[in-house]
């Protein structure tokens, strides 16, 4: 019996509504197809299930196999994670007096690890959506400060409506609920208006997610509530302040000097919330300009190779065949031969594991010919290519020579390693005809050349030391065509697809894709996360120069009277200018004081993260320095409309108004 992945049967079986019931064959073994699972299955993620008998012959205690299985389990109610290890551990140890002693050397110091299937879901995604999560906040605040800046210089010029109304016999309660129900109304049209441009985001969201990330992305009628009460709580609650001050009203002074008399009382509270919005906007233009830094210097590391214009198809032969069967040989020579009739083919050669992709195959050690053993600390690729591989990819041969014809599966058994194996594993010796096993009975290797080291698994990752075998000498039923095309390397995908096909027509191939994309994936989630951020801190800069703006035009508006004294007493409309602007930059440059130390606290926190960073520091200077004149440089622009306002003031009818 099989289930079949909803992917596979739109794709493969042109999404046949009879196909339950079906025979499909997997590795020359017919199963019955007797359901289709959804596509959005994230664990386990397979194109194809089968059932899995853990009493088959394979889980013997004699059986020459070892399998590895990931079990999924259940915990009974009032069981901790730390009981079911512990429990497991007691297995395990119960199980090694019931295996055979060839097996001790594999079980060797198991041990049974417990994680909940949520963290494993998640683990790679959970410092994107804390991240994602304390933007929104930031920028939650920053408008929030922006509301209650409009509120505030709303109330101080309806000083003398409010001086009325508390004439009139409007007690403050009354007064702080008209206030609260204003504040409402502007939170409900504000808050519909966000839902609406929510539906429209998401779109755009689902267009940055990297293919690692669920892009099922749907708002949600929680959704809805939950943005909607936020919003009325938000508003409410910043808008209490400008409530209360506007409640605290001398009705005698207000009514006979109107507005101008309570010109000075919010502006502290004004000037004090710029400064925060300010500050706020700045630590997340310093984590976005950390991410760009970081995703510049992952983007211009050194690969070891040429990526452009390569096409990698990947076939895997049926298990049936045996692992180690020269029919795998006979088969990947012909398609090569095939593949490199093609037009438009410059070059092919096979690989058992291609860079970036998934490690497949590696090494603990290198058991070298003196008795002592080289363990490098990390996994040591063991990867079988064939002739032409490394001239193929683009990978520089720094000693000895590559592979050739003579080292055939007869042959003495040779060896090619990366430069960074080499000069750990044999310090200042020639490693050119030095002789080491890969364990103690694999059988003994000999040094033929050195070349570059490679970019394995990731680009932030350093490089892993690697070793190259003739794939004659070691086949695998696993392999991807490397094919250096003239043009575009898409348009050899169905020749690709033929000339496979032409030599066993129920082969696939099972992956094609241009090692550029393979590169972009690889960068997916670090431009995910710099994009995201970059768009939020944008957001949070804009909103402080509308929150800077509207302070300077207020204060401008307020200080008619005192612009008009100034100019009558000879103050050139220069100087007006530098006044106003004056005071916008005062108010930048302490929000940028402010900014950067709060910046340099959450440097810490972001710092943890290590994945998040690659080749920068969390407090890198050059960062702290552009973020913070473009800071400066924005809220000067920001101020120069109430400036230019205040340099056409008029004396004369400045003076005449107040």
């Amino acid at each position: 019996m099989a289930l079949l992945n909803e992917s596979l049967w739109r794709t493969r079986f042109g999404a046949d509504e009879q196909i339950v019931g079906r025979t499909i064959n997997l590795d020359g073994t017919a199963y019955t197809v007797v359901g289709v699972m959804p596509a959005n299955i994230r664990y386990p993620r397979a194109d194809v299930w089968t059932p899995f008998a853990l009493d088959s012959e394979v889980f013997s205690t004699h059986s020459p196999r070892w399998t590895l299985l990931t079990l999924i389990a259940r915990l009974k109610p009032g069981v901790t994670i730390a009981q079911a290890q512990s429990n497991l551990q007691v297995l395990i140890h119960q199980m090694d007096q019931q295996y055979p002693p060839e097996a001790a050397r594999f079980r060797a110091g198991a041990r049974a690890d417990v994680v909940p299937l949520h963290d494993v879901l998640v683990h790679d995604v959970r410092s994107q959506l804390l991240i994602l999560l304390g933007a929104v906040g930031l920028v939650l605040l920053i408008a929030c400060a922006n509301v209650a800046n409009l509120l505030l210089s709303r109330s101080a010029s309806r000083s003398r409506e409010i001086a009325i109304r508390a004439a009139l016999g409007a007690g403050r309660r009354r007064l702080i609920r008209q206030m609260l129900i204003e504040s409402l109304l502007l939170a409900t049209t504000g808050g519909a208006l966000g839902l609406v441009s929510g539906l429209w985001g998401t779109q755009l969201l689902k267009q940055l997610i990297p293919p690692s990330l669920p892009s099922t992305l749907t708002l949600e009628w929680k959704t809805f509530v939950f943005v909607a009460a936020l919003a009325i709580f938000s508003v409410l609650l910043f808008g209490l302040a400008p409530a209360l001050m506007a409640s605290i009203v001398d009705v005698n002074e207000a009514l006979k000097n109107g507005p101008v008399a309570r010109q000075y009382k919010s502006a502290r509270l004004r000037s004090f919330l710029v400064l925060g919005e300010i500050s706020l906007s700045l630590v997340l233009l310093s984590g976005a300009g950390l991410l760009v830094r970081s995703f510049l210097h992952l983007s211009q590391v050194e690969l070891g190779f040429e990526p452009g214009n390569l096409l990698l198809a990947t076939v895997q032969r049926p298990l049936t065949l045996g692992d180690s069967s020269q029919q795998h040989a006979v088969f990947f020579s012909e398609a090569t031969d095939r593949i490199r009739a093609l037009p438009g083919v410059l070059q092919v050669a096979a690989t058992r594991q291609y860079p970036l992709g998934e490690l497949n195959n590696a090494a603990l050690g290198l058991y070298l010919t003196d008795g002592t053993t080289y363990r490098a600390g990390t996994p040591i690729l063991v990867d079988s290519i064939s002739l032409d591989y490394f001239q193929t990819i683009g990978i520089r041969l720094l000693k000895g020579r590559a592979f050739e014809d003579r080292d055939s599966a007869n042959a003495e058994a040779v060896a090619i390693l990366s430069e960074s194996l080499a000069r750990h594993a044999f310090k200042d010796h020639n490693p050119l005809g030095q002789q080491f096993k890969i364990g103690p009975t694999m059988p003994q290797l000999t040094i033929v050349g050195v070349v570059s080291n490679v970019r394995n698994g990731s680009l932030d990752r350093e490089f892993l030391p690697e070793i190259y075998v003739p794939f004659v000498q070691e086949p695998s039923f696993n392999m991807t065509f490397v094919i250096r095309s003239k043009g575009d390397p898409h348009n050899l995908a169905s020749g690709v697809r033929q000339a496979v096909a032409g030599i066993d027509k129920n082969q696939p191939v099972s992956e094609l894709q241009a090692m550029d994309d393979v590169l972009a994936t690889s960068v997916a989630p670090q431009r995910f996360r710099m994009q995201l951020l970059g768009l939020f801190a944008l957001l949070a800069l804009a909103l402080a120069a509308i929150g800077v703006y509207g302070v300077i035009a207020y204060s401008v508006s307020q200080r008619t009277f005192e612009i008009g004294i100034r100019m009558a007493l000879g103050a050139e409309r220069s100087n007006i200018f530098k006044l106003i602007v004056g005071q916008g930059v005062r108010l930048a440059l302490g929000g940028v004081a402010i900014g950067i130390a709060v910046a340099l606290i959450l440097a810490r926190l972001v710092s943890s993260f290590s994945q998040l960073l690659y080749g920068v520091d969390a407090n890198d200077p050059p960062t702290i320095i552009v973020v913070s004149t473009v800071s400066v440089v924005v809220a000067i622009l920001a101020c120069y409309i109430p400036a230019r306002r205040a340099m056409r003031v008029d004396p004369m009818i400045a003076l005449r108004y107040e």
